[in-house]
């Protein structure tokens, strides 16, 4: 029972002492800035505190001017890091077309994303969207949640976007170290799912499409992109490989050394027993055809 009240006392004590940070952007949908706008109170507690002049529709309050009234309201444990507080009206703009723009720029990189909400708004205010208009994403927009588009109108001008996706994508972790030129498999690798923040480059997201080896070493519980990663050599130089040779009517299996290191797919020469040099291309371990 003493153990639950000190518990209790630590969470009262923490809760007394602990600060709220106000944002430095606030979005509201009126001309008015309500007290509920920035914290949560009941509707009979709340009430307007500035108001937007006309012709604008963004307002910068200073951060002590604002404190003082939120004192006053009983809300005493708010800070602010910034100078100036501002509150920007949202656009009364459907913006579903580049959401699912969005959805789309990002399940076409991922293939197990799960999105759960995306926040978009327009760096100006805007009373409507252009009729007509294409969506247009950074290069490496998809490494990140969070970033600016552009909408491009039929007369080439650009509205930019700001936007922030919540999800979770499969991504390939290190299971154990893995040393330069190492083969990736299902033993020194896992697969887990994370929330979607940003990455340094884009992660591997299986080993089911490919054959990888490591271009260094890779530490053991790291995120593995295809920075870290090259194509595994099937065939390397100086091995045997068993070569099939078919054209329709026969077909031939011989063996032949490798003169050249092979990825899956590439081209290599090789030499037959008889000395005579055949190009083939790679199609697993030590396997290849007749090109």
């Amino acid at each position: 029972m003493l153990f639950v009240k000190i518990i209790f006392l630590l969470i009262a004590s923490t809760s007394l002492f602990a600060t709220n940070d106000l944002q430095s952007n606030y979005y509201i949908k009126n001309d008015f800035i309500m007290l509920s706008d920035i914290v949560h109170v009941n509707k009979e507690n709340d009430k307007k505190l500035f108001v937007i002049d006309k012709n604008r529709h963004t307002k910068r309050i200073k951060k002590r001017e604002l404190l003082k009234i939120l004192h006053e309201n009983g809300f005493d444990n708010l800070t602010s890091k910034h100078s100036y507080i501002q509150f920007t009206k949202k656009s009364p703009i459907d913006t579903t077309f580049i959401k699912n723009s969005i959805k789309k720029h990002y399940t076409e990189k991922y293939k197990n994303i799960e999105i759960s909400a995306i926040i978009l708004f327009p760096m100006h205010y805007m009373e409507e969207l252009p009729k007509h208009c294409t969506v247009h994403f950074n290069t490496k927009a998809h490494l990140s949640n969070k970033g600016i588009l552009y909408i491009k109108t039929d007369d080439n001008k650009k509205i930019f976007f700001k936007y922030k996706i919540s999800a979770t994508v499969s991504i390939l972790l290190a299971r154990e170290d893995i040393k330069k030129d190492n083969e990736l498999t299902n033993v020194n690798t896992q697969k887990k799912s994370i929330i979607l923040d940003k990455f340094k480059a884009m992660p591997l997201q299986g080993l089911h499409v490919k054959h990888y080896q490591s271009k260094h070493n890779i530490k053991a519980g790291d995120i593995i992109t295809q920075r870290d990663v090259v194509g595994l050599f099937l065939v390397k130089r100086g091995s045997s490989v068993s070569v099939n040779f078919n054209n329709n009517a026969i077909q031939i299996y011989f063996s032949a050394k490798a003169l050249q290191n092979g990825r899956l797919g590439d081209t290599i020469s090789v030499i037959k027993r008889n000395g005579k040099k055949i190009r083939v291309v790679i199609t697993g371990k030590n396997k290849a055809e007749v090109q």
